[in-house]
């Protein structure tokens, strides 16, 4: 397939890449609300969504990594901009291109933050069950020599 007929879907992938990245970002935004608040089941629902957002938006990069091997150029960054610079002009893309660079970063660093308040979740409710048990608390979901713990499987507040 010529370079050129693949101009069109390649600025579609972009643009689906770009809404989905604005929609992952208020679902993050939503995820951390729901971490810093004390209502559960909203949590479960807002990482469903992630789970969700984060497969439609590997569909438009699938997609993009498809256009950039018919045309012949290697995957990623790369790329992507050695067919933008080839194929569009500078103006053509570069609002989008720079938007999906910036957002793709502050998306990045919602979720490296969102996983930090939830692993300090997981510290607090295994120390509560710790206390609530009497049971030593357990550091993490592995062991020293590498092997699966049972984590939180451990604790019944059932059992003596």
């Amino acid at each position: 397939m010529n370079a050129s007929t693949l101009k069109r879907p390649f600025r579609a992938t972009i643009e689906a890449s770009l809404a989905g990245l604005r929609q992952l970002h208020e679902i993050l935004i939503e995820e951390q609300q729901a971490l810093l608040g004390n209502q559960p089941e909203v949590l479960e629902q807002v990482v469903l969504q992630k789970s969700q957002s984060l497969q439609q938006l590997e569909h438009s990069i699938a997609a993009r990594e498809q256009i950039l091997a018919q045309a012949g150029l290697p995957g990623g960054m790369v790329g992507a901009q050695q067919f933008a610079c080839e194929h569009f002009e500078a103006e053509d893309l570069s609002a989008d291109a720079e938007a999906l660079m910036a957002l793709s970063g502050k998306v990045r660093d919602l979720n490296i933050h969102n996983g930090k308040l939830t692993l300090a979740r997981e510290r607090t409710t295994r120390e509560a069950l710790g206390i609530l048990t009497g049971r030593p608390h357990d550091t993490g979901t592995y062991s020293r020599s590498g092997s699966a713990g049972r984590g939180l499987a451990a604790y019944s507040l059932g059992k003596c």
